[in-house]
């Protein structure tokens, strides 16, 4: 595996729905008193945007898309430089980690690819930035490439799911970092994902297990 890889951060955001915003039910017309019983139905389908990066080092994250009341946000420019900030913040906390040689990866979102959010990130990515209109470019619909479309996201979805969340409080804290060694292994796989895109020329592909 080229060296480069083990330091390269691949970035990726997803929702996560849940249900929550109960209403409550009654049937009071013709009785006295206020029913023993009451049905409590979902009313809305609450979302949580994250956005996680991850490399062999592990996994930064997840940062959320947010306002000051803890409410779900659009991802704007202005919303991604400030995950961006807390990104930055965590990886230069990471042991072990050399600043100077670490590479980010972000997929060709309008909110990435924007003159801000790349300006940012050259700043501290100068020529390692893997991205839509920077060299090295990346492409626009790479999901068999995308360290977190083809694993994180789904590894997450199931083991957050998996444990029926019923707040967003809840949700968030069942979505926690996976072991390193896991991290190492999904780089790893990216590698020989890499290959076999080379041999496929560009086309779609199926890694058999």
């Amino acid at each position: 595996m080229p060296d480069f890889l083990y330091s390269v951060w691949f970035s990726d955001d997803a929702h996560f729905l849940l249900l929550s915003g109960h209403m409550n039910l009654r049937t009071t017309s013709g009785v006295a008193h206020p029913p023993e019983h009451c049905l409590q139905k979902p009313l809305h389908s609450v979302k949580c945007a994250a956005w996680v990066a991850i490399s062999k080092h592990g996994i930064l994250g997840p940062f959320w898309f947010k306002d000051d009341n803890e409410r779900s946000v659009t991802i704007n420019t202005e919303q991604y430089v400030q995950v961006l900030r807390k990104f930055w913040t965590a990886l230069g906390r990471r042991r072990g980690v050399v600043m100077v040689l670490q590479w980010f990866q972000q997929d060709g979102a309008t909110s990435h690819s924007l003159n801000e959010s790349l300006a940012w990130l050259q700043q501290r990515f100068p020529d390692r930035l893997i991205s839509c209109r920077c060299d090295p470019h990346w492409s626009l619909h790479s999901p068999d490439l995308n360290t977190p479309a083809f694993y994180l996201w789904e590894y997450l979805k199931d083991r957050v799911y998996g444990n029926n969340p019923q707040t967003i409080p809840d949700l968030k804290a069942a979505i926690r970092a996976i072991p390193r060694e896991e991290c190492s292994r999904v780089i790893e796989n990216f590698a020989r994902r890499i290959q076999m895109c080379l041999q496929c020329r560009g086309a779609h592909f199926f890694e058999r297990q």
